[in-house]
């Protein structure tokens, strides 16, 4: 029995010797972890983080960067390019957020890719979320990234997608016309014509959706956002058309007693920007119209 109870005890006295010393280890392996950390945040430098930071973005951008080929692998990297989409629509779905990530996409050429894929693609291959994406990726209220964004030329694309068989499709390209042309409006003396005219007239787009405003099957939303368009993309300038500009005025002025805020603001800056030309003014007042205040 005493040898039992000897035995015992030595196993007591190991175990209590093997635990000392595995504490002696792990807190020896933990001051070596942290001087390792501390020496790793001595040699990496802000300029690396941020470039640790911009690899997923880099890699998402290969991603949609490839086009898409028909039979199997063309199926997982179009998979892959809608699942990077719907990931940036929850991201930028709000315009007051993630500014920082939205010039993030410019600088490794997310919304360069956007864009090539909209001017190049064969339009059956670009998905809604494709222009979903984008539209979201462009809503900021941020007056230089908005500017940052138009500086890399994305009407050529938008006016090409507006063939799109797919009406939603065209739709969001519409609105994200509308958004750069309002941007542009507002960051125009008042006394001055609007800074994107000539590009746009000369790409084609006021034509093309000013076509799509007069097409039966278009839906509402898509007509106030090109009446919006027109009326300010023409400001203090002549509405040389006579049916564009009588459709346009006539259109915006029953625009200025919708249900919607934006719609009547917006509609009422148009008349406001186009009653600064004679000829525009005139039709604006036919049958005594004055726009509200």
């Amino acid at each position: 029995v005493r040898l039992l109870q000897q035995e015992k005890e030595q196993n007591e006295d190991k175990e209590k010797t093997l635990e000392k010393e595995n504490l002696i280890l792990i807190s020896k392996i933990t001051e070596i972890q942290k001087r390792m950390n501390d020496h790793l945040k001595d040699m990496v430098t802000e300029s690396d983080l941020e470039n640790l930071r911009m690899i997923p973005w880099i890699e998402m951008n290969k991603d949609l960067s490839k086009p898409i080929i028909v039979g199997q692998e063309g199926s997982i990297d179009l998979q892959r390019q809608i699942e990077i989409c719907e990931y940036m629509i929850v991201m930028f779905k709000h315009k007051k957020r993630k500014d920082e990530y939205r010039i993030r996409c410019v600088n490794v050429g997310i919304y360069q890719t956007f864009i090539n894929i909209f001017e190049t693609w064969k339009l059956e291959d670009i998905r809604l979320q494709h222009i979903r994406a984008f539209q979201y990726l462009s809503f900021s209220e941020n007056d230089e990234i908005v500017q940052l964004f138009i500086s890399q030329h994305p009407f050529y694309g938008l006016h090409r997608i507006l063939d799109h068989s797919d009406n939603q499709i065209q739709q969001r390209s519409i609105n994200t016309i509308r958004n750069f042309i309002i941007f542009g409006a507002n960051n125009t003396p008042v006394d001055e014509q609007h800074q994107f005219f000539t590009e746009l007239d000369s790409i084609g787009i006021i034509k093309q959706i000013y076509e799509i405003m007069n097409q039966k099957d278009s839906d509402k939303d898509s007509k106030d956002s090109i009446a919006i368009c027109l009326g300010q993309i023409y400001k203090t300038r002549c509405i040389e058309n006579v049916l564009l500009k009588v459709d346009v005025i006539s259109y915006l002025k029953q625009m200025i007693n919708d249900e919607k805020l934006w719609k009547r603001n917006e509609s009422r800056k148009a008349l406001k920007f186009l009653e600064q030309n004679e000829v525009n003014k005139t039709e604006i007042e036919k049958d005594g119209f004055i726009i509200p205040t």
